[in-house]
């Protein structure tokens, strides 16, 4: 039938990461993957196990999370969006589906991913959105910020800003992009990169803020990243204010057919 199609499928997940234990299954917790997992085992009426592209911490929240899973059976291609829609609690939506190559990867296959963190920089803390803001009264310097975060453009090794609890060996990472403006109240930083550590966007937004409240000079974050140690950086920025925006492939997903 014209417009059904098989085999692999990536979605666009946006989720609001507020009630749940972040993206990956945990044992006693409630996850996105456990909720999109079992939204597909309802539709399709068999297990199915999906595949992500970055395993958002609890409390994050994401406008382009990207999974895969292979259909259990030919559907019909403009009604799996609103069909898993129908299964999935309202905090987390589908955007678009679209079909892929049976290798797809969306975690090895990516190029790159970009967050947004964002800060309400008022004196009183926010009533509407305060689940998706740092809230700091002080007066933010945004020009501080920036000539803070030149420094960490590039290629560097990445050890002081990530979690102390992880294993990882491998600590050098590209970031691209990473930028602070102004909007009203609110502090938007964008941040894009190859990859990230665990908390790293996190810690470098924390240690960034303290730049921008004169805490800490340019010549300072030279020195955290030359210190690999991350006692050496600032605080850990809630995970309230950050959003995975969008992961990148090469082709672009934008590239694959829109079912």
């Amino acid at each position: 039938m014209a417009g059904d199609i098989t085999g692999r499928c990536a979605l666009t997940l946006e989720y609001d990461g507020t009630a749940y234990a972040g993206f990956q299954h945990q044992e006693n917790a409630d996850t996105i993957q456990a909720q999109v997992e079992q939204a597909l085992s309802e539709l399709f009426g068999c297990q199915m196990k999906i595949r992500a592209a970055s395993r958002t911490d609890a409390g994050v929240h994401a406008r382009g999370q990207v999974v895969a899973f292979n259909l259990a059976r030919s559907f019909e291609a403009a009604k799996i969006a609103p069909a898993v829609n129908w299964h999935l609690p309202r905090d987390i939506r589908v955007v678009n589906a679209r079909p892929v190559p049976a290798g797809f990867d969306p975690r090895t296959g990516a190029t790159g991913k970009i967050y947004r963190y964002f800060i309400s920089n008022r004196l009183h803390p926010p009533a509407v959105g305060r689940r998706y803001v740092w809230h700091v009264p002080q007066p933010v310097d945004i020009e501080a910020i920036n000539r803070a975060a030149k420094v960490l453009r590039g290629t560097h090794d990445f050890a002081a800003f990530q979690s102390a609890a992880s294993t990882v060996t491998d600590t050098v990472r590209t970031i691209r992009h990473l930028w602070a403006l102004r909007r009203g109240e609110t502090v938007v930083l964008t941040c894009a990169g190859d990859g990230f550590l665990h908390n790293m966007v996190r810690i470098l937004v924390g240690t960034l803020v303290e730049a921008g409240l004169g805490q800490r000079s340019a010549a300072d974050i030279e020195a955290i990243l030359l210190s690999k140690d991350r006692t050496a950086a600032g605080v850990t920025a809630p995970a309230r204010g950050l959003f995975l925006e969008r992961v990148l492939y090469r082709p672009s997903l934008d590239s694959y057919p829109v079912l």
